[in-house]
């Protein structure tokens, strides 16, 4: 496979919804030009690709891969790659970005462990050739009809049809392109209890230390295994979980945005809203005068880099 050298990475984040949080990307907008970006990119959600005309070149992170249509590409979150097409064409494709566990909750809460079980399997990048899953493809584009037509209960749909989309797709992840670096179920459930409690009590002050006793692990080693399982530190992610129930509070009260940010936890107005623009691009008062998430997107600071709301030129 072809190699790629002195590549920089880009991190895209997309400020999904907190109560639905999956967004879809599709339309004349996303036909992906023949000129390789100058850099890789990662996200903090998972995407799921599925292209419809054309082909080209799928790298993850120094692999290249060709792609053609009807393929379908998963890419779990923070994994650099990029997408071009075949010289002198292009390629359309339709986009899904998800927050697998928070989608999938209140759907799966009798079933955890084999929940977490699943996320940690499809935490890989891979790509499954056109025609080779027939059920990946349909569920793909349920979703996107439920997304787009809503019909009467088109959350609790979308919700089902992405399960079902997992469990067909893990049948496909070749095992020699698992991550170097991974965790035993085990593992990777022994900071479920940290988890728990984060959804419970992150209005509440705590310690990362109290985490670690609660997972029965100790400081250094609870950071090292959930850093590998979450991508972040306890901390980052606490403090992800918080920006996001805000966010949903811009949207859905009139709250000051001080009694927000003391709502969700921060202590301090300055810390809030510089954390609050580091993970959104913008500060919350701009993000609560958008009109729509599509406005809130389009003037997140991430957009200066590549336009990631439509495809690269």
């Amino acid at each position: 496979m072809a190699k790629q050298k002195n590549i920089i990475t880009e991190f895209r984040n997309y400020p999904l919804r907190v109560e639905f949080p999956i967004l879809l990307l599709t339309g004349n907008q996303w036909w992906i030009s023949d000129v390789p970006s100058a850099n890789l990119h990662f996200h903090n959600c998972l995407e799921i690709g599925l292209c419809h005309e054309g082909e080209g070149t799928l790298i993850i992170q120094k692999e290249s891969r060709h792609f053609s249509a009807g393929d379908i590409t998963i890419i779990a979150r923070n994994i650099p790659h990029t997408t071009y097409s075949a010289p002198g064409t292009q390629s359309l494709w339709t986009y899904l970005f998800v927050d697998p566990q928070e989608l999938l909750d209140p759907l799966t809460g009798g079933y955890a462990k084999q929940t977490s079980e699943l996320l940690r399997k499809i935490n890989s990048a891979f790509l499954i050739p056109s025609g080779h899953s027939p059920s990946v493809s349909f569920y793909f584009n349920q979703i996107c009809y439920s997304i787009q037509e809503k019909p009467s209960n088109h959350h609790l749909k979308v919700r089902s049809d992405f399960l079902s989309l997992l469990i067909d797709a893990v049948n496909f992840l070749p095992k020699q392109e698992t991550a170097p670096e991974t965790l035993d179920s085990a593992s990777t459930l022994s900071i479920v209890p940290a988890l728990e409690y984060i959804k419970q009590n992150y209005m509440t002050t705590f310690s990362m230390d109290y985490l670690a006793e609660l997972c029965g692990l100790s400081p250094t080693h609870f950071r090292r295994i959930f850093n590998l399982a979450m991508g972040r530190s306890p901390l980052e992610y606490l403090n992800t979980v918080r920006i996001n129930k805000a966010c949903y509070q811009l949207r859905s009260t009139e709250n000051s945005i001080l009694n927000i940010s003391e709502d969700v936890g921060f202590h301090s107005i300055s810390s809030f809203n510089r954390y609050f623009s580091r993970m959104i691009g913008m500060s919350p008062r701009e993000y609560r005068c958008c009109d729509s998430q599509d406005e809130r997107l389009q003037k997140s600071k991430i957009m200066k880099f590549n336009g990631w709301m439509e495809a690269e030129r």
